[in-house]
C-alpha cells in the first residue's frame, strides 16, 4: 500500500485514485451526468485542496468520508472556486471554509 500525507492525515493513494476516477465519472467522462469537462489533474488537484482544508480546518463536521458522495460534492466545489469551472455547478457544500 502506498500512503500519501496530506496535512496531518496519511491516505492511501490508491483510495484516492479511485475517488477521482470516482468525481471524474460524475463530472468529465463523455457520459458524465454533470458534464464540467474536468480532467483527473484537475480532479487530483482539487481533491489535495479538499483534504488541506480538512486538515486546516480540522473540525468534527468537516470531515473526509472516504470517498463518498459529500466528498465528490465538495471537490466538485473547490473546481468551480479555485479551478474555474462554471459557477452553476456550486453546490455551497465548503460553506465551512467560508467561516
Amino acid at each position: 500500500m502506498t500512503i500519501v500525507a496530506i496535512g496531518k492525515t496519511k491516505y492511501d493513494i490508491n483510495q484516492l485514485d479511485a475517488f477521482v476516477d470516482y468525481v471524474f465519472s460524475f463530472y468529465g467522462a463523455d457520459d458524465a451526468l454533470y458534464q464540467m469537462n474536468v480532467t483527473k489533474d484537475d480532479i487530483t488537484l482539487a481533491t489535495e485542496d479538499y483534504l488541506q482544508a480538512i486538515s486546516d480546518l480540522d473540525s468534527d463536521i468537516f470531515t473526509w468520508g472516504d470517498g463518498d458522495s459529500l466528498d465528490r460534492e465538495r471537490v466538485r466545489d473547490m473546481l468551480v472556486r479555485n479551478y474555474g469551472y462554471p459557477t452553476d455547478f456550486n453546490g455551497g457544500s465548503l460553506w465551512a471554509l467560508d467561516q
